[in-house]
């Protein structure tokens, strides 16, 4: 088993905007994720808003987004 890093992500998908955190191989990018063959990523610890109104909809301790609907991904601790 490979020791990931939790790193804490915003994740724009259809109409929902999440945050989570995505688990990385050390000194990983989110890209490198996204290169992987498999076409779910799995988030821990998610608040998911809805994007027309901001406000949070739901709170859930465990979620696979789909890489293929998934609009923008950036990590939080790079936000503005």
């Amino acid at each position: 088993m490979v020791k990931k890093e939790p790193k804490r992500v915003i994740i724009y998908i259809d109409n929902y905007k999440i945050e989570g955190y995505m688990y990385l191989i050390p000194g990983a990018r989110i890209l490198d994720e996204f290169n992987k063959p498999n076409q779910f990523i799995p988030l821990t610890d998610c608040i998911i808003y809805d994007n027309a109104t901001s406000l949070e909809i739901d709170r859930v301790n465990f979620m696979v987004v789909n890489k293929n609907r998934t609009t923008l991904i950036f990590p939080i601790d790079e936000a503005l």
